[in-house]
Order: structure tokens, then C-alpha cells, then sequence
């Protein structure tokens, strides 16, 4: 097999080499850069792209200041079928690269334009590439003088050069940081968070993460690149199969040897032994003979250790080659520091002592060993740190009593000293050791006198939760300082900061705590966060406590840029708007029965003001797409898993005589005749355009994941205005593609001659979610509100934290949605505006929206359209996405959670006013779940149906009775209301069924292909609806 490293010079020989779609596993790199985020500067040539592209493994972004060769750039990339994996751009600003820092693996530089080596070095990850080809007029000389290293000339006067690994970036190469088990990174560039470097798709709650060599590995396993997200490979350890398409993220075992990390390998339990993997690819490289069900595993200098039941074995790294090995029952509780390893072994139960022993890292020769505690059967975790060996009991349960700390001397094994404390955790409590500095730091607090429960209750007291720093070789304490609660997560630590709470980091010097829960730990008796390179990392979690950031999460701190708008008063940021040749049509409306917007109006009813047709036949279907041209590659499982993106083309709209649709990931709008489906222009914008455009006035109204609003000619797809709703023009990976930390979504509202749109991601991310209120005939700011708090609020005695953050009250709670009308002003999720862009209310348990379309009010589940990410499971088998709901004038119909049952609900005045919009607490659902109840939303709004029926019942009878546990699904996919009251509901198998909704039955029926999520509408007296194939199909009666 070939590998093609690649230099500019080698633009033509790649050119020819790669004459079609490439396969992922092939060694294509640049440098030994071999996947990630690659930016080209300089749009005139593309064959290098697209090369890269084509193998699935790379997102490459084309910059160039040219206008008129972005055009040309787009065009060739189109012709490709790879346009999202290939992108194209012209640059906002001539010196300023639209990325934040640490972020591009390699850059290619063919005409960096105006732009600066300083500027380059910026956005490289460390170790990333920079590749300068003879043109570009960059030297050896001002690459050192910048900070490059590893300067190297290629081919003819192609030059490569490196960005170095910074120094105050640590690792996290094991469960516990290293192989000393002392979890405190010692990396001095982690913050507190305040923006969001990446995100990623999460389909199940995961715990485990290490990183190292710039490389993140999550559960058991997958691979992500630090500083991007961007994946790279994965593997299912217990199957062995890389990259198989079938993968799901399978858990860690607590009771098998757990992967560790160094910069060229990983080391796991791969089908029944240790290996190392290449940490680049994730193919095996070596196998370790003996290591059969290892409980255990470190890697220290360049000796592998693995524990088990038979003893302890040292291999080389390198040469697989045993070392050693120290028989004894159970081997456990690894851990090394300099030329020493301390481990326990011995199995009570029969009847062997339980030993502690410290040996020599290379000889395996016995330096001591004790069997003279009766606490060592009872030891959780062992951490080494300047010649003293820690031993954690911990009793990893809601209880105080059972925790303590005891420290020998790691040459002679005589213990030194001990104490007992209560962890400040509330479950799984641990007695974790902290080395920072000359400090031996302890989290403490919370629940005392808690025991188990057998003789009567026992008088609980609270204590406020503490970090105390202890001299490690006394114990004494030097000083304590308040801290935040950890759930169910061990605190974790750098030479800066001590983690715990929800996301709460305690100064070590100042004593200050700093909280911004972007998001949450997850649970794991290992660590919830993981502070490395720079970034705080964390995993998938269930939690509802309130509405945080979902998925695998990086988070940085503040940014280093002094002039950085995001933190002035709103009315200080400058927002950009740029004027196109086209203008609004001032007499173009909306017709009655036109679809014009996601959802079909203001209030995203579902509801169309056009009678349906009777007869199904298909008019004509328009093929716009075919998913299959791209490269099955690690990048497209992160698009396939994007909450925002459900498919390969969007919603439809149908408004004048046309139907517009977007293709999310390539970036594009396209108009259709709505007569004949004949295409009629696309547009290209700047990043993922994830619903379809709003029509009004003759302007297509819509927003993109780059940041940007765009207005363009509905006739012809000429541009208006386009207006950046991004503070900073600033691009961050999300889902695997470039996105800007404040993505807007495709639907705008418009009501009452304004448009109304959101850019952001959380509401204390990156300065806030912004709400903007625009002219959208001119795209002149009227104003913008910006929403950077929660509405959960803390205890502020700090005696009950089961308030505020934890007080549970996000379920169905987006940080972010689609706007719509509610009232007399604007909803966003649970937060309500005037029309003014002043903050009515904002409410944390109402999940419900009283919305009135003109004929009646009904109370309907706040998001019923899935627009982001879920939570995952609060409970074993909750449904990914939410049941559809749709209404008119005092009707609603929806799914019942979990079913394929449709029911109708009428509201008359009493049940609007005696209906209950609070929702319940993530515990609440899921005691009823478990008690076999219904905590579901349309459960509550179907109470007293006029009808219920299954319209999709299985070709077997099944019990209505679902057991616990069982994984549930929505599998109604599309549900559209027309006015001549018939119901169309399609089922993700393509079965499309037409409803009477006066009694619930199916009066017409038919086969189309699966359709996308929420993809009907209706207009002009025809059903349109978006496929997964990537068509659109118009139904109808048959022209005559």
C-alpha cells in the first residue's frame, strides 16, 4: 500500500494518483499529520483537497481573498460530490485567519496573502504542520524567528516546519493522569472555561478519557483529536474490528485492565490480551503474551505493567519482550513513581494475606512488602508522589464512614501517617489524594454521620464542602478553602485549580471559585473532567440539572486576545452587514396556502393553511443529492451522529411557486419549481445551513453555521444582504465540519415585518446566546438581547445544593431552538421575549408553550421537533428524539411517546386554564419509568384524547405493556395537519397514511421512500416531503 506524503510540490503527482474516491485506511498524510483539520491558503488549486478529502479521514477548509477564485474553488469541489468534507471561503479579513487558537492540524500556504506567520502559528495545534510551497514567499529564517521548529526544505523549494508542544500544556495519559495515579495535571494553560473549542455527537452516556501526542481516546474505544474533536478512528475493543460501521461506543469495565495512553501508542485489553495500538491509526502494532484478563494496566518510562489474577508482568514497550514477573494472587492497584512499583495482592477470601508490596520498575526485585494493615483489603485506588505511596480506602457509596488516607515511605514501606475524612462527594465518595506543588490537597465535606440504614434512621449533619491543603509529610493542614460539591465524580486537580461541583474550580492560592457550567462532569469513579492541553475535556453524560452543552465537550478559557469583543456590552459589538445587488419585492406576500417557513408558520404549528390532496400519486420527485458519493471515512460517522443535521437535505418550504430545501452539510439552499421540480439556482454559503430558508417579501431568509444571516432573491438566489450575527468572525469544529462558536439556525422567524434569529450554543459559552431582531427587507439591527445566565439559581445560605444547578430541572430543557411566536412576543426555548428584545420571563419548569394560532389555544411540548441534541437516556431506552406534535385552533395531534399511536386532543378555555405546564425532575422520570409509568410530555397533553389509535400497527400483535428497559423509538417521522382537517403522518419505513381527524381513521395510503425527520409540508393543495435518499417528492392528485 502506498503512502503519499504531501508537499506542494506533489500537487501533480497526487493530482494523478487519486483519479477517484480514495478508501479511508489509505496512508495519505501530510507529514505524519494522518487525519484532522488541514486549511489551504490559496483557492486556485484544489486538487491536493480534494485528494485529502476523498479519503474521509481530513476537513479542509479553502481560504483565499479572492472572491471570483472561492467561485471557481466551490465549483470544482461540487463537481467532486465531496463539498463539506472540501470547503471553500473568501476571507472576511485579509490578516486574520477565522479560527480560534490550537485549532488546524496543517496548513498548506500557496498565497498567504496578508496574512502572518504569527497569524499561522496561532491557529496550528502544537506539533501542527505548516507546508509552504516555493510561491508563497515564506523562508527558514522568518519561520524560526516566528517560533517554528523541525524546519525542514523539500522538494525543489518547498519548505515544512512544525509548531512546538507548548510548555505549560500537560497530558492525561491514564485513568488517574499518569502511572503515579495522582490525579493533577500539571498543565498551567487550563482556565476557568468560557468558550467552547469543540463538540461532538454523543449516542449513549460514556465515562473514560485519556489523552496524549495531541490524540483523545474515549471509552473502549475512540479516537478524537485534542484540539479539534475531529475523529480519527475507532475500534471496538472487545470485537477488535477498526472502523467497522456498525461501531457503538461500548463501555469500560471497571473489573478489566482500562487503556492507557502515550504519545505514538495506546495500550488496551483488545480481544482477551494487551496490545499497542498505533495511536495514529489504531492498528495493532504489538501484542503482550501473558497479559490474558489483566485487571490492570500502566505504562511507565518504557516498561508496560499489567496486573491479574496470577500476579504481576513488566514488558518492554517496544519489544513486547517480558521483563519480569512477580507471582501472587489478584494482582492490583498498580502504581509507579522513578524506578519504583507498588501494587497489592492476595485474596482473602482464600484465605491468602493481603500484601502490600513496592518492587524495581526493571528488575521486578521486591524492595518491601507489608501485611500488617487491616485496611489493605479495603484499598481503592494507590498514588505515588515523592517518595511516599498513598493508599485510598474509599467506601463508593453515599456514605462518610469508610474513607481515609494512609501513607507509607515508598523505599522502606513505614507508614508515616493516616487520616480519616468524609470525600465532599454525594455518591461513590472516594478519599482521593491530590499532590500539587509541595501541598497534599483532599476534597472534604458534605453528608456526615451517614451510615446504612438497619436500625432505625441516623440524625444526618451537613458540613460545608472544603479543599485542605496538608503537608504530605505530616498531614497537618496549611490552609482550607471552600469548593464545590462533586455528584458523583472524584475531584481532580492542575498546580492552579482544584475541580469539583458541577464544573467548580477553586483557586489554590486565593481560595476563590470560579463556576461557569457550561456543561458537567460525568459520572465515573476515575474523574468527570479531565484538564489537559490546554482544554477541559468531558464526556457524555444523562444528567438534567439544567440546560448544559451535550456530547464529547472541549472547553477553553478565556481567549488571549485582550480585544476580544465577545465580553463588551452588547450594544458595543460591531455586527457586519454587507449589501448584495438584489433587493426585497415590497408587493411579493405569502400566500394563505403557501408553507412558508419550517413548520409551516410563526407559531412552528405543523399546520398548513392549504387543503391536503386525496390521492397520493407522485407528481414528480427531484433527486438532489446521493448521500452515497462520499467516502465512508471516520469524519462522516460525526455527521451522521449531528443532532442538528437529520439527513441529507432539509425540511422542504413552498412559497410562490417555488419549494426551497437545504442540503445541511454541503452548505447549500436550492429552489425548485414547485410545478415541475426542476431545479432553479443553489447558493453556497458559508457554513452548514441546517433547516430551510423563511420566505417573505421575495426574500429567502436564512442562517448558517458559520456564524452568518443570509437574504437572498427567491426567484434567483441572488444575494441581498448577508449579516454576521458571530461576534468574532472565528471558527471552532463542531460535529465534524468548521462552524463558528455562535451557529445560527437555517429558519428565521419573521412576524410582524421583523426577523428574528439566534446565534450561540450556551448560554455561558462564549459570551452568551445572542437573540437578534433585524429589518429582513435591508438586514439592519433593530436590536440584539443577550441571554448569558441560567435561570436555575443557587441556595444562597450554601446550605441546600440540591438547589440551582442541581436542583434538576432541565429536562426537555434546550440551551438553544428554533424561535417562534408565543404570545404577544418571541420563544427560544424556555425563554420568553417581548418584541422589543426585552427578557419577559424565563421559566425552568415549563416545558410546555400555550400557543394560539388564531382559532383557539392548546398547550403543546415545548421542542417537539428535536432542532438539537437530546439528553441521553435519563432512563434505560428513552427515545432519541422527541414524539412530533402538530395544532390548530384548539387541536393538537402527536405521538405518544415511545408508540406509534396518534391521538387528538381538543383544549376548550377550562382545560387551557386547568392544564399544568410544570414539568417534572430527570429523578421523578426516572422513578416513574422504572415504576412503569408514562413521563413523557404528549402523555400529559393526550389526558382526555377525543382519539388514540395506532396507525402503524406491527404485522404481530404486541403488548401494550412495554417492560423496563426497553429501548424505545418515535417512529413517526413526518406529521403534517392540513386545513381540510386530514392528518399526514409518514413512518420512517416510508409508510404514508392519511388521517380523518374527526375520528382517527385512515382514509388514503401509500409507499415513499424514508423520509427525513419532520420533512412534510403542505401547499397549494399537494404534499411535499424530503427524503433520506436525498430527494424531494411532490404528491398530489396526477396532472391531467
Amino acid at each position: 500500500m502506498r503512502k503519499v506524503i504531501i508537499t506542494c510540490i506533489a500537487i501533480a503527482l497526487l493530482a494523478c494518483s487519486l483519479p477517484g474516491p480514495s478508501r479511508a485506511d489509505e496512508p495519505i498524510t501530510i507529514g505524519d499529520v494522518y487525519g484532522g483539520l488541514v486549511v489551504q491558503l490559496g483557492a486556485a488549486e484544489t486538487s491536493v483537497a480534494l485528494g485529502l478529502g476523498r479519503t474521509g479521514r481530513y476537513v479542509v477548509h479553502l481560504l483565499d481573498s479572492e472572491p471570483g477564485t472561492v467561485t471557481k474553488a466551490r465549483a470544482a469541489l461540487k463537481a467532486a460530490g465531496i463539498y463539506g468534507l472540501v470547503s471553500a471561503e473568501t476571507l472576511a479579513e485579509t490578516t486574520r485567519l477565522p479560527y480560534s487558537e490550537n485549532v488546524v492540524n496543517a496548513i498548506l500556504v500557496r498565497s498567504p496573502g496578508k496574512i502572518s506567520l504569527a497569524e499561522l502559528l496561532r491557529v496550528l495545534t502544537p506539533r501542527g504542520a505548516l507546508v509552504a510551497s516555493a510561491e508563497s514567499g515564506l523562508d527558514a529564517a522568518g519561520l524560526k524567528t516566528a517560533g517554528f521548529e523541525m524546519i525542514e526544505k523539500k522538494e525543489g523549494s518547498d519548505l515544512a516546519a512544525r509548531k512546538p508542544w507548548p510548555k505549560n500544556m500537560d497530558t492525561w495519559s491514564h485513568p488517574r493522569h499518569a502511572a503515579d495515579g495522582n490525579a493533577v495535571s500539571l498543565d498551567t494553560a487550563v482556565g476557568p472555561p468560557e468558550r467552547v473549542r469543540w463538540v461532538a455527537a454523543a449516542m449513549s452516556e460514556v465515562e473514560g478519557l485519556i489523552t496524549d501526542g495531541g490524540r483523545n481516546f474515549y471509552g473502549g474505544v475512540l479516537a478524537r483529536d485534542s484540539f479539534n474533536g475531529l475523529r480519527l478512528w475507532h475500534r471496538d475493543l472487545r470485537k477488535g474490528d477498526l472502523n467497522d460501521p456498525s461501531f457503538n461506543l461500548p463501555r469500560l469495565s471497571y473489573n478489566l485492565a482500562r487503556p492507557v495512553a502515550s504519545e505514538k501508542y495506546l495500550f488496551a485489553f483488545v480481544k482477551g490480551k494487551i496490545a499497542a495500538l498505533d495511536a495514529a491509526t489504531g492498528k495493532i502494532v504489538r501484542e503482550y503474551p501473558g497479559s490474558e484478563r489483566s485487571m490492570e494496566l500502566i505504562q511507565h518510562r518504557d516498561v508496560v505493567l499489567v496486573g491479574g489474577a496470577k500476579g504481576v508482568r513488566a514488558f518492554s514497550t517496544e519489544t513486547g519482550k517480558q521483563l519480569w514477573e512477580q507471582k501472587a494472587g489478584d494482582a492490583r492497584n498498580l502504581a509507579a513513581e522513578s524506578e519504583t512499583v507498588s501494587y497489592i495482592a492476595g485474596r482473602p477470601k482464600r484465605g491468602e494475606p493481603v500484601e502490600a508490596f513496592a518492587v524495581d520498575l526493571h528488575s521486578g526485585k521486591i524492595k518491601w512488602n507489608r501485611t500488617d494493615f487491616n485496611w489493605l483489603s479495603k484499598v481503592y485506588r494507590t498514588v505515588m508522589h515523592d517518595g511516599q505511596v498513598v493508599y485510598e480506602v474509599s467506601s463508593l457509596n453515599d456514605h462518610n464512614i469508610g474513607n481515609a488516607i494512609h501513607l507509607l515511605a515508598s523505599e522502606t514501606g513505614k507508614l508515616t501517617w493516616e487520616k480519616k475524612f468524609s470525600p465532599g462527594m454525594n455518591h461513590k465518595r472516594q478519599a482521593r489524594a491530590m499532590f500539587s506543588g509541595d501541598d497534599l490537597w483532599l476534597l472534604h465535606g458534605g453528608r456526615e454521620n451517614t451510615a446504612p440504614r438497619k436500625n432505625g434512621k441516623v440524625k444526618e449533619t451537613k458540613v460545608p464542602v472544603q479543599v485542605s491543603a496538608l503537608d504530605p509529610k505530616t498531614g497537618k493542614v496549611l490552609k482550607t478553602h471552600s469548593a464545590g460539591l462533586a455528584h458523583c465524580f472524584p475531584p481532580v486537580a492542575t498546580p492552579k485549580y482544584v475541580f469539583a461541583g458541577v464544573l467548580d474550580l477553586t483557586n489554590m492560592e486565593t481560595g476563590k471559585v470560579e463556576t461557569n457550567p457550561i456543561t458537567k462532569a460525568n459520572c465515573s469513579r476515575e474523574g468527570g473532567w479531565v484538564p489537559a492541553n490546554g482544554l477541559i475535556y468531558t464526556t457524555p453524560k444523562h444528567c438534567t440539572c439544567w440546560p448544559m452543552l451535550r456530547g464529547f465537550v472541549a472547553m477553553a478559557p478565556a481567549s488571549p486576545n485582550p480585544k476580544n469583543p465577545v465580553k463588551q456590552p452588547i450594544d458595543k459589538i460591531r455586527f457586519p452587514l454587507i449589501k448584495g445587488k438584489a433587493s426585497a419585492d415590497p408587493a411579493a406576500v405569502v400566500a394563505a396556502d403557501d408553507w412558508s417557513t419550517y413548520r409551516g408558520d410563526r407559531w412552528r404549528s405543523g399546520s398548513s393553511g392549504s387543503d391536503g390532496p386525496a390521492k397520493l400519486d407522485t407528481r414528480w420527485a427531484a433527486k438532489l443529492t446521493d448521500p452515497g458519493t462520499f467516502p465512508d471515512g471516520p469524519i462522516l460517522f460525526d455527521w451522521r451522529e449531528n443532532p442538528y443535521v437529520k439527513g441529507p437535505l432539509s425540511a422542504p418550504v413552498v412559497s410562490g411557486g417555488r419549494v426551497f430545501v437545504s442540503r445541511p452539510d454541503a452548505h447549500e439552499v436550492i429552489a425548485l419549481s414547485a410545478a415541475s421540480g426542476k431545479e432553479e439556482w443553489r447558493y453556497t454559503a458559508r457554513g452548514r445551513v441546517d433547516t430551510p430558508p423563511t420566505i417573505y417579501r421575495g426574500l429567502a431568509l436564512f442562517g448558517c453555521h458559520a456564524g452568518y444571516v443570509y437574504a437572498l432573491r427567491a426567484d434567483s438566489g441572488e444575494l441581498a444582504w448577508e449579516f454576521r450575527a458571530a461576534p468574532v468572525d472565528e471558527r471552532i469544529v463542531a460535529y465534524g465540519q468548521v462552524e463558528s462558536p455562535w451557529p445560527v439556525p437555517g429558519s428565521v422567524l419573521v412576524r410582524n415585518d421583523t426577523a428574528y434569529f439566534v446565534a450561540g450554543r450556551q448560554q455561558l459559552a462564549d459570551g452568551g446566546v445572542l437573540v437578534f431582531a433585524v429589518d429582513p427587507l435591508t438586514g439592519e439591527k433593530r436590536w440584539v438581547h443577550r441571554l448569558d445566565h441560567m435561570p436555575q439559581k443557587a441556595d444562597p445560605t450554601g446550605k441546600n445544593p440540591y438547589k440551582g444547578f442541581y436542583e434538576n430541572s432541565g429536562l426537555e430543557f434546550d440551551p438553544v431552538d428554533i424561535i417562534h411566536e408565543e404570545g404577544d412576543g418571541i420563544a427560544m426555548s424556555r425563554w420568553i421575549l417581548s418584541s422589543e428584545g426585552k427578557l419577559v420571563s424565563v421559566d425552568e419548569w415549563n416545558a410546555f408553550a400555550r400557543l394560539d394560532t388564531g382559532g383557539g389555544a392548546v398547550w403543546v411540548p415545548r421542542g417537539s421537533w428535536t432542532y438539537g441534541a437530546r439528553h441521553q437516556d435519563r432512563f434505560k431506552g428513552e427515545a432519541p428524539r422527541r414524539p412530533l406534535v402538530v395544532f390548530r385552533d384548539g387541536k393538537v395531534y402527536g405521538e405518544l411517546n415511545g408508540s406509534t399511536d396518534i391521538f387528538r386532543r381538543d383544549f376548550d378555555a377550562e382545560a387551557v386554564k386547568k392544564f399544568n405546564g410544570k414539568w417534572i425532575t430527570g429523578w421523578q422520570a426516572g422513578r416513574d419509568a422504572r415504576g412503569g409509568k408514562k413521563p413523557f410530555r404528549t402523555h400529559r397533553v393526550a389526558a382526555g384524547a377525543k382519539w388514540t389509535v395506532d396507525v402503524f400497527p406491527p404485522a404481530r400483535k404486541k403488548s401494550k405493556t412495554v417492560k423496563y428497559g426497553t429501548q424505545l423509538y418515535n417512529d413517526i417521522h413526518a406529521l403534517a395537519l392540513a386545513a381540510n382537517d386530514r392528518l399526514y403522518a409518514v413512518h420512517k419505513d416510508g409508510r404514508l397514511k392519511v388521517l380523518d381527524t374527526a375520528k382517527g381513521s385512515v382514509i388514503a395510503s401509500r409507499k415513499v421512500p424514508a423520509p427525513m425527520w419532520d420533512g412534510l409540508a403542505i401547499a397549494s393543495g399537494k404534499v411535499f416531503l424530503s427524503t433520506l435518499s436525498g430527494e424531494v417528492l411532490c404528491l398530489g392528485e396526477s396532472a391531467k
